[in-house]
């Protein structure tokens, strides 16, 4: 019983995989502004990395497919009151 758990484990461990999205971010001015984005896509469960770019307007995004989305870390960048497009 223990190695077919350990076994579904292995498996559901090698599915997911770390993913990397970039996006450019409209309405940011300040430092300010792209440390309340930051924060609101480190809130996303999944999210491993967050690297931004304020001249660039951009930010890139490194996460666990199996936990978030996408759709999930535009949601947060939008809660946070900006608008980001791929």
């Amino acid at each position: 019983m223990k190695r077919a758990l350990i076994a579904l484990a292995l498996a559901a461990a090698a599915q997911a995989a770390e993913q990397s999205l970039n996006l450019k971010v409209e309405g940011w001015h300040s430092k300010g502004d792209v440390y309340k984005t930051e924060a609101a896509i480190q809130k996303v469960k999944g999210v491993v990395r967050v690297s931004s770019d304020l001249s660039a307007k951009t930010v890139v995004v490194v996460f666990d497919d199996a936990a978030a989305s996408p759709s999930d870390i535009q949601k947060a960048i939008s809660s946070a009151g900006y608008v980001s497009r791929r």
